[in-house]
């Protein structure tokens, strides 16, 4: 299964008769059947062999081999297949010595309305990273970092989310769903190993799958699981031989999803639920990776000149501004 926005190098090994084959692919939806609403296609293509064979027939449609679009057992046993080659050349290197460990939340939440016109009355709909629930700023948290403006955001984004539950239950309590809203953020100093483990969560009876995806970074998904993470027992069980390397990964439904990767790439990081309606309610946060002791460590300095866009009448968007174009 590719999550969405994801990306995926796969490596076929042509040892079947020649011939032509289908190759097929279908949509995936982790919410109940009822709520689920569009229209249910398979997509097609054909790989044909190099060489003389007879054509006889066209190939079987696959229609009736593939799972169905909501079978979640099928996508999750799929996903726990997938491995690196781990060979020489393509190496494999997942940080052992862990200096940084994160578990988050990843669920439904309600923040407090602002004012009469919620259809909840008090509350409004959202999403949120251990109850925070992300705020846009009025100014980008990468030129606030870059300029030292203050009052921006904050960098207190937990390592842990406020209470601990039974994140997959049944019948949970509203009052877990609360959440607050900001821009907090997480401060990392360059060239940590980073374990960060995100739960999945029945919070509002909404619980769902989630793509989830960092800018800037790979990183290995070392293990996944069904219920509530244990932190005991499923360590044990991680992959840090050859686990799959991705820039996306999926939190599944009442499920957690564990990751590591080295912070090296010195930076300010969006990190975000990749369905947009999710990302948009406050499924997100941002990642400063601070910068290492040398050069080619740190970041470039940002130009005087930017940000460049500029909507005006008297403007195009997106020109530069006469007055600093001495600057480039």
């Amino acid at each position: 299964m590719i999550e969405s926005g994801q990306t995926m190098d796969v490596l076929v090994t042509a040892n079947q008769s020649p011939g032509r084959y289908y190759l097929a692919a279908q949509e995936f939806s982790s919410e109940d059947i009822d709520f689920t609403n569009f229209v249910h296609e398979v997509a097609t293509a054909i790989i044909q062999y190099k060489g003389n064979f007879s054509l006889t027939s066209p190939p079987s449609y696959p229609n009736d081999t593939l799972p169905l679009y909501h079978d979640y057992s099928a996508a999750a046993s799929f996903k726990q297949q997938l491995r690196s080659l781990a060979s020489e050349e393509h190496p494999v290197d997942v940080p052992g010595n862990v200096t940084t460990r994160m578990f988050i939340t990843v669920s439904a939440n309600h923040v407090a309305c602002p004012d009469d016109s919620c259809y909840l009355g008090d509350y409004k709909v959202a999403e949120a990273l251990n109850n925070i629930s992300w705020e846009d700023p009025s100014v980008d948290v990468l030129q606030a970092y870059c300029r030292n403006i203050s009052g921006v955001y904050t960098m207190d984004f937990p390592d842990l989310p406020p209470v601990m539950y039974n994140f997959t239950g049944d019948d949970l309590s509203t009052s877990l769903a609360e959440a607050a809203q900001g821009t907090s953020v997480k401060v990392l100093n360059y060239n940590e190993t980073v374990e960060m483990v995100f739960q999945g969560t029945n919070l509002l009876d909404q619980s769902e799958y989630h793509p989830m995806h960092m800018h800037g970074y790979g990183f290995y998904v070392i293990g996944v699981g069904l219920g509530n993470f244990d932190n005991e027992t499923d360590p044990q069980m991680y992959n840090l031989v050859d686990p799959s390397k991705v820039n996306t990964f999926g939190v599944p439904k009442r499920g957690w999803a564990a990751i590591r990767f080295r912070a090296n790439n010195p930076g300010v990081w969006y990190w975000h639920c990749h369905i947009n309606r999710h990302m948009s309610w406050g499924m997100s946060t941002a990642f400063i990776v601070k910068n290492g002791d040398m050069e080619e460590t740190s970041m470039r300095p940002s130009p005087s000149y930017l940000p460049p866009c500029i909507t005006s009448k008297d403007k195009p968007y997106g020109e530069i501004d006469q007055t600093l174009k001495s600057d480039i």
